[in-house]
């Protein structure tokens, strides 16, 4: 399938709501494109380059995005809600329309142990739950959990939306078609947080870059 691609430096997650709000002249063009035809666009991650003004170069993982939300400004501007439907696999970018438009597939899981899932999903919930009240007792705040997805395909990606993490762990996460490894991910970042939490009584900074330590600011 060939989709309009909006690169941007943020990574959309299957199963996320993400506000965007749209002024460029060519990605207003996009939207009017897809309106009127079929509402979904792919969103991925820019890899180099900037949002605006640019022609990005960006990762051939990414999310397509159902718009479900449109509110037009008197200045034109839009404001628009999408929520993450499906990874694709795209090639690069042909701009000849003033935006990105690229060939993709789906880029679905591989087949993996769902009794192993389910055990390693409540381990990511437990742990997500420590996370949350070590943050609550912080603050003397009261919280409630949040209710996830069962199924361990879509919950992985609904705690991976609500970790601090920075763009290049989320891509990381997004692009993991191992259940089980992406799962084993997310266990591992929480365990770094409530570490962070316990020592320094502080939440944890997005690491700016692969292989950098964290530090306690």
């Amino acid at each position: 399938m060939s989709l309009p691609i909006f690169p941007l430096n943020t990574v959309l997650f299957p199963g996320s709501p993400l506000p965007l709000r749209v002024f460029e002249d060519r990605y207003l063009r996009m939207l009017r494109d897809r309106v009127a035809n079929d509402p979904i666009f792919g969103i991925s991650l820019i890899d180099s380059g900037r949002e605006a003004g640019d022609q990005p170069a960006f990762h051939s993982v990414g999310t397509t995005a159902r718009l479900v939300s449109l509110d037009v400004h008197d200045d034109g501007q839009v404001d628009i809600v999408v929520v993450g439907e499906r990874r694709i696999m795209m090639t690069e970018g042909d701009w000849q329309r003033g935006y990105a438009v690229a060939d993709t597939d789906d880029l679905p899981d591989h087949q993996f142990d769902r009794r192993e899932a389910t055990v390693m999903m409540g381990h990511a919930r437990a742990f997500y739950d420590t996370y949350l009240s070590s943050i609550a007792s912080l603050i003397d705040a009261s919280f409630k959990s949040p209710t996830f997805e069962l199924d361990a395909e879509i919950g992985s990606f609904e705690i991976a939306a609500r970790l601090p993490l920075h763009t290049w762990e989320q891509q990381a996460i997004l692009e993991d078609v191992d259940v089980l490894s992406r799962l084993q991910r997310i266990c591992e970042v929480l365990r770094r947080e409530i570490t962070l939490l316990y020592r320094g009584g502080t939440a944890g900074v997005p690491i700016p870059n692969p292989g950098q330590g964290f530090t306690l600011n």
